[in-house]
């Protein structure tokens, strides 16, 4: 089984790890997808509520390099788009971790849902994610992985409101214990997302409609000429050379 190299500091997400002067920081592409319904955008009197579904996907490209540790990430979101957390029903992390369950939260605060693929070794971690409101600065998502062992954590997504062209920034960083499970990295391949609007959640058949709920809590005011709403996310990255780096992705996402 592949234990990882030894980490100092860095696992914490705010060190920094000094790499050899002329050691080569290795190579993971990025990509992200993203799309809103309904497209047509709303105004500042009448804000249309809308459902955000999106794909994340990691691929490690230098040859001998095992994929990173995604560490955490930070998304820069467009003028236009609304955050409205504050004005539905909420759930602390405190109380999801002592839980180690979102069946603490009232209903009404389940937002979202997400799964995708992670290998601890060559098994796959098959991450499950609840997202959470957590009021107007707050969005939770709450992750289970399975596998090496069952590690259940909620991860704080920090909602920020920004000056110029930017309206918000959403930030979080991964907690160490979901980072490495019995020595072992846990390395993200592909995620996807559904926030707001009808979900599954999961392990469940019946469909959670958050916009009965919290039918602004992402919405839209206005469209860009352009048609499309822009939007920069950065993932952060710790290899097992103990080396650290960080990858943007410039996207769009379409409006009317």
């Amino acid at each position: 089984m592949r234990k990882l190299a030894v980490l100092p500091a860095a696992l914490v997400a705010a060190a920094v790890v000094a790499a050899p002067a002329m050691a080569q920081v290795p190579e993971t592409t990025f990509n992200s997808t993203a799309k809103i319904s309904p497209k047509k955008a709303g105004t500042k009197k009448n804000p249309r509520g809308i459902q955000l579904t999106g794909s994340l996907t990691f691929r490690t490209i230098t040859p001998g390099i095992e994929p990173p540790i995604v560490t955490g990430g930070d998304v820069l979101i467009a003028k236009g788009g609304v955050w409205g957390g504050g004005k539905y029903k909420t759930c602390s992390g405190a109380a999801m971790r002592k839980a180690q369950s979102t069946d603490v939260c009232n209903p009404k605060s389940i937002v979202g849902s997400g799964s995708g693929v992670a290998f601890a070794d060559n098994v796959d971690a098959a991450p499950d994610v609840v997202f959470v409101n957590g009021g107007k600065s707050t969005l939770w998502a709450f992750t289970t992985l399975y596998n090496p062992a069952l590690v259940q954590e909620p991860i704080q997504i920090k909602i920020k409101k920004q000056s110029g062209k930017w309206a918000y920034k959403a930030s979080f960083r991964v907690p160490k214990v979901l980072q490495v499970i019995g020595g072992v990295p846990v390395t993200l391949r592909d995620f996807d997302y559904k926030i707001g609007g009808k979900f599954k959640l999961p392990g469940e058949r019946k469909v959670t409609n958050a916009s009965k709920y919290a039918p602004n809590l992402l919405a839209t005011t206005s469209c860009p000429k352009s048609k499309k709403y822009p939007y920069q996310a950065t993932a952060h990255y710790l290899y097992n050379t103990g080396q650290t780096a960080s990858k943007p992705y410039n996207g769009t996402v379409a409006c009317s």
